[in-house]
């Protein structure tokens, strides 16, 4: 899974996609110029070897001459030695009578003809089955009345083939390091272009969600609209979210007041009449509705406050001990023995005290209605990661395969005519401070704890 989002963000990396491309281009035009470099050398190879094969020709021209009315020839040392150090080196030399007077009888028969009395002749041909670059010329004999004598020489292609690689591995190597230099040029540029961006984006991700300030950094031209548009939703989504703390206040007020008459007037109805129980499943559904109301604005309110609350630090030992107090009702319809077991020291964590007191208030109240029979107990403890608040009753508690399910908003337990909130609330809470909701049945308990982290889990 890393992989592949790994490879997905290189793919829509807009660094990436410009890299690949100069790359593209870059590779590309690498191949041509290599390519280009070969012919070159080719080409400088050719012409540098024939300019010593026609000096060599040349030279043996010079030291043919005629004694006592025959053709002879003083072989050049010199020239032969350069032409022959990497490669083979034959020749001819025929007289005017067509009689070969030095050299090799079959080697480049019928060459040139009578261009041979304007200049040198070159050409490619092919001896003892080896390519060979082949040089002819005339050479004029006044003593010999006149006539032409012919001198081939031939030397093999390897020191050609030798010298044209060399040059085109040192081109291809100096193609190569220019082209990874542009690679790298084009990489440092992109980070210096990109660098602006990236400040802004260290910026924005190092503000708190409620930080709806304009943009501090100063951005480049090109990207000022872009910054501009931040700028304005930004503004946008702070007006909407000052109406939205707006509306939840005013739907707090609005919904609970008229419950608060429904419920007075349901009271007083119950005295006017012959059997007053006959009032109690009203009065007992207008309280579910204004649970309801109250645990969606709750929920609201839990949801908001993740994001935009400040941590700050809270002693759980105080605040469970008063939401236990304030949540209990002071007479209940059955005997329930309460008890409350404070950790030993101080228990502090960075946290949200309004959400904290909504999610173990939550708890007691699920324990109350829901659970305890006899027994409820709240208990704070922890260790130096994590602190811990449980709320345990002696009731049926819930089943293992349930409570996963009954953590999500709206789900109720079977026979429960709750509003499948308050665990809700409670999970939402905790994983906002870094812990979790745990269960577990101990000493006859069924026990629901809220894990929070101690050390702060957003910027605070």
């Amino acid at each position: 899974m890393a992989i592949s989002s790994r490879l997905e963000s290189l793919r829509t990396s807009l660094r990436t996609r410009i890299l690949a491309l100069v790359g593209i281009m870059l590779a590309l035009g690498a191949l041509l110029l290599s390519f280009a470099a070969w012919e070159y050398a080719k080409v400088a190879a050719r012409d540098a070897y024939d300019k010593l094969l026609i000096g060599g020709a040349v030279q043996i021209a010079e030291n043919v001459y005629v004694q006592g009315g025959v053709v002879a020839l003083d072989p050049p040392a010199a020239a032969f030695s350069t032409l022959s150090a990497y490669d083979l080196v034959f020749y001819r030399v025929t007289d005017p009578r067509g009689v070969v007077v030095a050299g090799y009888d079959d080697l480049a028969k019928g060459v040139g003809g009578a261009a041979l009395h304007r200049g040198v002749v070159l050409r490619d041909g092919t001896y003892q089955g080896q390519p060979v670059r082949i040089a002819a010329l005339g050479k004029q004999l006044e003593d010999a009345g006149g006539g032409w004598a012919e001198i081939v020489l031939a030397q093999t292609m390897r020191a050609r083939e030798a010298l044209a690689w060399d040059l085109t591995t040192k081109a291809v190597a100096l193609i190569a390091v220019m082209s990874l230099l542009g690679l790298l040029a084009t990489a440092l540029s992109l980070g210096l272009a990109f660098s602006p961006l990236t400040r802004l984006e260290g910026e924005i991700a190092g503000r708190r969600p409620d930080d709806l300030r304009p943009i501090q950094v100063s951005p480049p031209r090109e990207v000022r609209a872009l910054v501009g548009a931040i700028d304005g939703f930004m503004r946008r989504l702070e007006e909407r979210i000052v109406m939205m703390q707006r509306f939840i206040a005013d739907a707090a007020h609005q919904i609970r007041t008229p419950l608060a008459a429904i419920d007075a007037e349901a009271e007083l109805l119950s005295d006017e009449l012959d059997d007053p129980a006959r009032m109690d499943p009203l009065r007992n559904r207008i309280a579910d509705v204004g649970r309801l109301a109250s645990q969606l604005l709750d929920h609201a309110m839990v949801l908001h406050r993740m994001e935009t609350a400040r941590l700050q630090p809270v002693e759980l030992n105080a605040l469970a001990k008063s939401v236990l107090a304030q949540t209990v009702p002071l007479s209940l319809e059955r005997e329930v023995s309460i008890t409350f077991v404070p950790a030993p020291g101080e228990v502090t964590i960075a946290g949200d005290p309004i959400s904290l007191r909504e999610a173990i208030a939550n708890l007691i109240h699920n324990a109350v209605v829901h659970g305890a029979r006899a027994r409820l107990a709240v208990e704070v403890g922890g260790d130096q990661a994590h602190a811990v608040v449980t709320v345990g009753d002696d009731g049926p508690g819930i089943p293992d395969g349930e409570r996963e399910r009954l953590c999500a908003p709206f789900q109720r337990g079977e026979g429960s005519h709750g509003s499948g909130l308050g665990l809700a609330i409670a999970a939402e809470v905790a994983r906002a401070h870094g812990g979790g909701i745990r269960f577990e049945t101990r000493e006859g308990l069924f026990r629901v704890s809220l894990v929070l982290a101690v050390g702060p889990t957003r910027e605070a």
